[in-house]
């Protein structure tokens, strides 16, 4: 990605004005700040907290100049409530949420991304993990530090937004995708799954402003005259069966998926037909 010019390490904030300048010269549309490793990852801790105050704020300042905002992959509770403090908008996984920091968020009007896989049972027996010491070994410690997460999202809910962190090949993903879609009915029902879906999602694009947002003929996420006609018709009601929405109830050794469920009969994106099965 640093050769494709799309991602940099920075060293002070004079690197942050640089190459965030850099990144919505090149066409970004939001930037990213990294502040946590990863859990996957051979060499960066989740433990991580990257990134110096002043770093994060001059993010934020480039991001603002441009009408748009920052998103921050952060795992540790003092990384997300910094980067909060710093002005960033959407916090990427932020696994050790709670409610502090979601008084935070509510007050700020920021949001969430959480790839619920992270709360599978079986996280330490995918290969990517268990194939891996440090990986395993990180993996062991997160899940015993994120374990508060589901209660803590369910009594101090905040604006939550789909996410996968998807893992391997294109099949991979679309298993994973169906499974990420049951795991957050599993865990907090039909209706907030079909917020977090749909509504949430165009909310967040649309943090990008008037600038950058290339979305801007019409609203996101909802279904009225003037917005950009982005449509599923699915047979069958989610609230009360959400696997018709193209969910499945295993992730890693379920068999392929079909390339669309066909509960879901109808896709249309920006007025433009590209599945119908309704003749």
């Amino acid at each position: 990605m640093s050769r494709l010019n799309l991602a940099q390490e920075v060293s002070g904030v004079d690197d942050v004005y640089k190459f965030a300048r850099n990144n919505f010269r090149m066409g970004a549309t939001q930037l990213k700040f990294m502040q946590s490793g990863g859990v996957v990852s051979a060499f960066d801790p989740w433990q991580l907290l990257a990134g110096s105050p002043e770093e994060i704020r001059a993010a934020v300042q480039v991001a603002n100049e441009y009408g748009s905002y920052v998103m921050a992959h952060s795992y540790r509770k003092e990384a997300i409530l910094s980067a909060l403090d710093a002005g960033v908008m959407s916090i990427e996984h932020g696994f050790s949420f709670d409610c502090e920091i979601a008084q935070v968020m509510n007050e700020k009007g920021a949001y969430i991304t959480t790839n619920l896989t992270a709360f599978d049972p079986g996280l330490l027996d995918i290969p990517a993990v268990a194939n891996v010491p440090s990986s395993l070994a990180k993996a062991k410690s997160a899940s015993a530090t994120f374990a508060g997460y589901i209660d803590n999202m369910k009594e101090c809910p905040v604006k939550r937004g789909f996410q996968t962190d998807c893992v391997g090949s294109v099949e991979a993903c679309n298993i994973q995708i169906a499974y990420e879609k049951h795991l957050n009915n599993e865990f907090f029902g039909p209706y907030q799954s079909m917020v977090t879906l749909t509504s949430i999602g165009g909310e967040i694009v649309a943090l990008s402003g008037d600038f950058m947002n290339p979305y801007t003929d019409g609203k996101l996420g909802v279904i009225e005259e003037g917005a950009y006609a982005d449509i599923l018709l699915i047979d069958g009601n989610p609230l009360e069966d959400f696997s018709v929405v193209g969910t499945g109830d295993q992730w890693f050794g379920a068999d392929p998926r079909p390339e669309s469920p066909e509960t879901i009969r109808l896709i249309m994106k920006d007025g433009v037909i590209y599945k119908n099965t309704l003749d």
